[in-house]
């Protein structure tokens, strides 16, 4: 049976307004169901791009002993209780001619910009050189444009775009980073003062901790300074276990969690001087604090619909290892060999 080209002109015209009555229908549907009469419109007023993005557990009390409430207050709190005990922006702090960082984990720019704003390298040093190491590529594409922006609108003298260099590469394994990745990282050898940063990632570092912070501290000469969890010696056996078994579900290695004792061999094993490490016990500004903060979040979200999903799940976890005992947050500064901060090599030159 044979069809005109006006029969296939009106089926195929037929088709089409079907299928636009079908989706007008639909449309209509959906807009009668949708909650435009309850709490769904906090969709338009939510003001975009978002103020901030900091993701770490943060650190939930004040110089003055005043809890925390704001997330980005106690994110950005944890990062300079680092940086201070370095001694990067404390008055013992002595700038020399230039400071390289190696930063891992550097979330979406709100940790690179503080740390900029925090340490003022454009009036404390000559030099300055950021590099940045994550395996989530959209965080590498939001920082780059949150550092860029930044920089093009800060008003206070500040470093050109040029000196920050964000790439998507796994820190964990430096011998599988691409060429581009370590040609930059090399350069910072150069620098006067170089630190290693890693801000509460380090313990999913797979297979381990060792071969960055052997890198670190021999290939680069660098510092170290990082927010991590390490186990209690005094955990049960039982507990310990749980602690690790939860630290797989969280994609950490089962070993990830090691004792404070096991923490400084191996910073000493990959050349750090015992005397110059520093770990700072931080547990009670940590745990409670996020605790509290994710309770409240989750019952404010709720008066909108919106749920906290897996956050919520962390939050009880987070509550375990803080009641139970059986993790300890923890700042540690590692100063490398010669830094000026490394009293035996002072005491050699003198």
């Amino acid at each position: 049976m044979a069809f005109s080209g006006r029969d296939v002109a009106l089926s195929f015209v037929g088709g089409f307004l079907a299928a636009l009555i079908v989706s007008l229908v639909a449309g209509v549907v959906i807009l009668q169901r949708s909650d435009a009469r309850g709490l769904g419109h906090w969709k338009l007023n939510a003001k975009m791009p978002l103020a901030t993005m900091w993701m770490n557990l943060g650190y939930w009390t004040r110089d003055d002993g005043s809890q925390v409430t704001t997330f980005e207050e106690a994110t950005s709190n944890l990062l300079r209780q680092i940086l201070l005990q370095a001694d990067l922006i404390s008055p013992r702090a002595s700038p020399q001619r230039s400071i390289a960082i190696l930063d891992v984990g550097f979330g979406c720019g709100d940790q690179t910009w503080a740390l900029v704003k925090s340490i003022d390298p454009s009036t404390n040093y000559t030099d300055f050189r950021y590099i940045g190491l994550t395996l989530d590529e959209a965080q590498t594409e939001t920082a780059s444009r949150y550092i860029y922006s930044s920089v093009a609108s800060s008003k206070a003298p500040c470093p050109d775009a040029t000196a920050f260099k964000l790439f998507c590469a796994d820190a964990s394994v430096p011998k599988k980073w691409a060429g581009p990745v370590h040609r930059e990282v090399e350069a910072l050898k150069a620098f006067g003062e170089k630190w290693f940063l890693a801000l509460d990632c380090i313990y999913y570092f797979s297979p381990s901790r060792r071969p960055i912070m052997d890198f670190s501290a021999n290939r680069l000469g660098a510092g170290f300074m990082a927010f991590d969890l390490l186990m209690n010696p005094e955990a049960s056996r039982k507990t310990a276990l749980i602690a690790r078994l939860i630290g797989v579900m969280m994609g950490c290695p089962f070993r990830t969690f090691l004792t404070q004792v096991e923490y400084e061999r191996q910073l000493v094993d990959c050349g750090y001087p015992k005397e110059q490490i520093e770990i700072r016990d931080i547990t009670e500004h940590v745990f409670p604090g996020i605790v509290r903060f994710l309770d409240a979040q989750d019952r404010a979200l709720s008066q909108y619909g919106i749920s906290l999903g897996g956050y919520k799940l962390a939050g009880r976890l987070f509550d375990w290892f803080g009641r139970s005992g059986a993790l300890k947050a923890v700042i540690v500064v590692a100063r490398a060999k010669g830094s000026m901060g490394d009293v035996s090599a002072a005491s050699v030159e003198t």
